[in-house]
């Protein structure tokens, strides 16, 4: 029961952030209503893996483009871990519920 609840808050976070990964790959406009929900909201976690490679971002421009895209490595490596830690903790209280 409790590992469910611990894997569907997770599981809405790791939405939140790939997301977030994506919408910035495809160059989306922050000034969008539900694009700007997604980043305010995606902050928090990913603001701990912030400057890791140091550097936040990759930017990518190409001919013909509107905006530019940008590659995320904080949300790219913020979605892994927080996957990995999500899926540990779920895994060792379920493991202690069945004992």
């Amino acid at each position: 029961m409790i590992a469910s609840i611990i894997y569907a808050i997770g599981g809405f976070i790791e939405t939140l952030v790939g997301l977030r990964f994506l919408l910035r790959l495809l160059g989306a406009n922050a000034g969008n209503a539900i694009v700007g929900f997604i980043y305010n909201w995606s902050t928090p976690f990913v603001a701990p893996f912030s400057g890791i490679f140091g550097q936040d971002a990759t930017v990518v421009h190409g001919v013909g483009t509107a905006t530019a895209s940008v590659f995320d490595w904080t949300s790219l490596i913020a979605f892994i871990v927080i996957g990995i830690v999500v899926g540990f903790i779920g895994t060792l209280v379920d493991r202690r519920s069945a004992w």
